[in-house]
């Protein structure tokens, strides 16, 4: 739909389907010979909205401000499966797993995790003072955004154009090994606390008569305190949100006048300034939460195992066209 002369510009859909014998690459237990099995089995239903909007907010003689903003959600539901639950694929630590299961997502992340009390309170060990870590695996989150935004300004004025892209992603969860490792080094400032006069976790202990009362039990070990919460047997201790903002590209372009460039023989010179990935605003703890860890040739979601840093890059370009 266009309106006032072009000067907005939506496009709008909505989705709703179902798919059924999926393609799904499931992990089988190795004593039968192999490690996975290709199967092609279940129905998932999906359901989302996508959102395109150009503006065109000011033109005033040579100055034009355009927007641009664009927003993608998807919600999907497992309505079959050949078994109740299919795990999909396995983590490195803490039984962490994405697996398929009836009621449940795609990409519905478990994995060993805190033992709480009714009211969602973290349960330490009234000897040690550790974290209490339960034996079979929780529910941790999903890890498939609920959705992405787009944010972008283009302002030109004669021969010049600047323009700057947000991007954003929101409602989704990942593991990070390497979070783990760190914490397991003592290399992070969350370890901090404690150190030299031992730590109170913040949570209750459960008393002999099944009641519960405010942690009061000091840690002393500080090593293997932190380990109960963010070390290899707590898989949802080093799960995090992988929410981001990203200023993801800026640029400043010229275009030179056609009375400089004609006898040259060139139809049109631009001259640029331009950067990529220039900062991100997130809760991760690591360096960038839209890692992608492979897996021989697969791109694997939710297990981030030692990632390197993004590249912010910077540069000059030249356009020419004859």
């Amino acid at each position: 739909m266009r309106l006032f002369k072009n000067r907005i510009d939506v496009d709008v859909a909505y989705y709703y389907g179902t798919t059924t014998n999926q393609i799904l690459d499931r992990v089988v237990d190795q004593a039968s010979g192999y490690a996975r099995q290709v199967i092609n089995a279940g129905t998932v239903r999906n359901m989302g909205f996508e959102l395109t909007l150009n503006t065109t907010n000011l033109k005033v003689g040579d100055f034009t401000w355009k927007s641009l903003i664009t927003f993608a959600t998807n919600k999907n539901k497992i309505m079959s499966m050949p078994d109740t639950s299919v795990v999909l694929q396995t983590g490195p630590i803490a039984g962490g797993q994405i697996v398929a299961k009836v009621g449940g997502s795609m990409g519905d992340l478990y994995g060993r995790g805190y033992v709480r009390a009714p009211d969602g309170q973290i349960v330490y060990d009234p000897v040690t003072g550790n974290a209490l870590i339960t034996q079979d695996v929780v529910y941790i989150g999903n890890t498939i955004p609920k959705g992405k935004v787009s944010f972008g300004n283009t302002f030109s004025y004669k021969g010049f154009r600047l323009s700057a892209l947000f991007d954003a992603q929101y409602g989704a969860m990942a593991h990070s090994l390497m979070h783990y490792k760190m914490v397991e080094q003592g290399k992070l400032t969350v370890t901090l606390p404690g150190r030299y006069n031992g730590i109170i976790g913040n949570g209750v202990v459960r008393n002999s008569d099944g009641t519960y009362r405010p942690n009061d039990v000091l840690a002393t070990d500080i090593d293997e305190y932190y380990r109960s919460h963010m070390g290899a047997d707590n898989a949802e201790g080093s799960s995090f949100s992988t929410d981001f903002i990203k200023f993801r590209e800026a640029r400043l372009d010229y275009t030179l006048s056609k009375r400089m460039i004609s006898k040259w023989g060139i139809g049109q010179a631009i001259i640029g300034l331009y950067g990529r990935d220039l900062f991100i605003w997130s809760p991760w703890p690591m360096f960038d939460p839209e890692f992608g860890t492979l897996s021989g040739s697969d791109i694997v979601r939710g297990f981030e195992t030692a990632q390197f840093p993004s590249t912010r890059t910077m540069g000059v370009s030249l356009k020419i066209a004859f």
